[in-house]
């Protein structure tokens, strides 16, 4: 991936024919050097980082410098570079990722079939916490607990005791 544009002193077709071929060689060079993710990003940023890839280069040293008469023939060079260059990241890419697939031990593989693991979200109520600490220690004495309704109502506190309906109680 050392690849660095020329400077041309001759915009003729036949240099621009001669420039870009060695350009596709390395170009291809390159690609054909990516195994894996990490080196594709580096291939992609050396060919096409906006600061200092080799398109950009491609543009500042072959269109800006070229002759007003040469300018039309360049960038249609400069335009079919790109495309090319796109396309050979893009395998690159397609390249890189088969074989991060291949290379995965059915070990490795993540089953996404299996349940995540459920985090609990807040925090127990300061009295829902003292109450359940108060239960727990009841239980460890040897104290069991019933549950029943908090409010009762006048049937089961008075009533069902038989006290007469005017009883101060």
């Amino acid at each position: 991936m050392a690849y660095t544009v020329p400077k041309l002193r001759d915009f003729s077709p036949a240099t621009l024919d001669k420039a870009a071929e060695k350009l596709l060689e390395a170009l291809v060079h390159d690609s054909s050097a990516v195994k894996n993710e990490v080196e594709w990003k580096a291939f992609r940023d050396h060919w096409m980082a906006r600061k200092d890839g080799v398109l950009t280069n491609l543009n500042d040293l072959w269109l800006k410098a070229a002759p007003k008469d040469a300018k039309r023939d360049v960038g249609q060079r400069v335009n079919e570079l790109k495309k090319k260059v796109e396309e050979e990241v893009d395998a690159a890419k397609q390249k890189a990722e088969r074989a991060s697939a291949g290379s995965q031990s059915d070990g490795d593989r993540l089953d996404i079939t299996l349940p995540g693991i459920q985090r609990p979200i807040g925090a127990e109520h300061p009295i829902i916490r003292t109450s359940n600490e108060m239960v727990a220690v009841f239980r460890d004495l040897g104290y069991s607990v019933q549950e029943g309704p908090e409010i009762e109502t006048d049937y089961y506190n008075f009533e069902s005791l038989n006290f007469p309906p005017n009883h101060p109680a």
